[in-house]
C-alpha cells in the first residue's frame, strides 16, 4: 500500500519551477535509460513547454511532486496529439494516478479541438498497455525493434500504438486483402469509414530520417517508382514506412510486402488522413501484447518474416 493513499491527488498545470522535480522523478524511476534525453534537462523541458511542444501536467500529493505526464504535440500533424511521459513515483503507485493523469489529458485535448490522440505502449510494460485500454485507445499500430528498452533490458522494445478519436475520425474505404482483415476489422469498426475521399497531390512525394537504428521513411506519392525505390532499401537495416492511404495504397502495400516488407497498422496523418504503417528488418522475438489486435498484427509480422528466412534458404 502506498504511503499516500490517505492523501487526496491534484493535478496542474506545469510551471519551470517543477522542472528539476519533473528531471528527478525520471531518474528515480528509470536510472539513466529512459528513451528521451529531454527529461535529463531540466531546461529542455522548460523549453519544450514554453515553445508549446509540449503541455505537461503533475500530480502532487501533499505539495509533493510524484507523477508527470505530457501532450506531444507533432508539427507533421497539427490536428492530433500523443500522451506521453507518464510517470509515477513508485511511492505513489497503486492510487491510480497514471490514469487520473491520462483522463486530465484526454479532456483537455478533446476542449483543445484535437481530432484524435495517439500513445506509444512498450510491449513489456503490462501497466501502459492496460492503462491504453482504460482510457479507451485502441490499438491501430504495432512498432517493432522500435527504441532501447527504458528498463535496462538487452533486446530493443516494441511499441503497441493506441488512437482515441476525440472527433469523427473515418479511415478511408478501401480494397485491402483477406490477410488483412484479422487485425483491420476491429480497427474500422472503432473509427468507421467514408469513400468521399479528396486524393490531391502532397507537397513533397517522399521524406527519409534517421533515428537511433531505424530508417524512417514517409511516403506520399504512391508511384511505382517510388515504391519501388523504397522496396529496394537495404533489406539489414530496420525501416518503418508510412504511406498516406488512398487509392493506390493496397496496391503499393501488396508490391512492398513482396519485397519483404509486413503490415504494421494505420496511424493519424495530417489534414484529417491516415498512414498506412510498415516495416522491415525486425527481429523475431516473445512479446507480450495484451491486446488482440496488437497480437493479431504480431504474429502477421512473425509469418512475413518467416517467409524471408525460407526464402533466403
Amino acid at each position: 500500500m502506498s504511503k499516500w493513499n490517505k492523501f487526496a491527488v491534484s493535478v496542474r498545470s506545469f510551471v519551470p519551477e517543477d522542472a528539476a522535480k519533473v528531471s528527478a522523478l525520471f531518474r528515480t524511476v528509470y536510472g539513466d535509460c529512459y528513451v528521451y534525453p529531454d527529461v535529463y534537462l531540466p531546461s529542455m523541458i522548460c523549453r519544450n513547454n514554453e515553445q508549446q511542444q509540449w503541455y505537461s501536467v503533475v500530480a502532487c500529493v501533499e505539495g509533493q511532486i510524484v507523477g508527470h505526464a505530457v501532450l506531444w504535440m507533432h508539427k507533421d500533424c497539427p490536428d492530433s496529439a500523443e500522451l506521453a511521459l507518464n510517470i509515477v513515483h513508485p511511492s505513489a503507485r497503486g492510487m491510480g494516478i497514471a490514469t487520473t493523469l491520462g483522463a486530465y489529458l484526454r479532456d483537455y485535448a478533446r476542449e483543445c479541438g484535437l481530432r484524435t490522440l495517439t500513445i506509444k505502449q512498450v510491449s513489456s510494460h503490462a501497466q501502459s498497455q492496460r492503462l491504453a485500454q482504460t482510457l479507451g485507445f485502441q490499438t491501430t499500430g504495432l512498432l517493432l525493434d522500435y527504441v532501447a528498452s527504458p528498463f535496462g533490458n538487452e533486446w530493443r522494445e516494441s511499441v503497441v500504438l493506441g488512437c482515441l478519436p476525440l472527433q469523427p475520425s473515418p479511415l478511408p474505404a478501401l480494397p485491402w486483402p483477406l490477410s488483412c482483415r484479422d487485425w483491420l476489422d476491429p480497427i474500422e469498426q472503432s473509427f468507421g469509414t467514408h469513400s468521399l475521399m479528396d486524393f490531391t497531390a502532397a507537397p513533397s512525394p517522399m521524406a527519409v530520417a534517421s533515428h537511433e537504428h531505424r530508417i524512417e521513411v514517409t511516403l506520399t506519392d504512391l508511384h511505382p517508382d517510388n515504391v519501388d525505390e523504397v522496396a529496394h532499401m537495404p533489406k539489414k537495416r530496420l525501416i518503418y514506412l508510412r504511406m498516406r492511404l488512398d487509392q493506390h495504397t493496397p496496391a503499393a502495400m501488396q508490391q512492398l510486402r513482396r519485397a519483404g516488407f509486413a503490415y504494421a497498422g494505420f496511424m493519424p496523418g495530417p489534414a484529417q488522413g491516415w498512414y498506412g504503417l510498415m516495416q522491415r528488418g525486425y527481429k523475431a522475438h516473445k512479446l507480450e501484447l495484451c491486446c488482440p489486435t496488437a497480437r493479431k498484427l504480431y504474429q502477421g509480422s512473425l509469418k512475413q518474416h518467416a517467409e524471408i528466412l525460407m526464402g533466403a534458404r
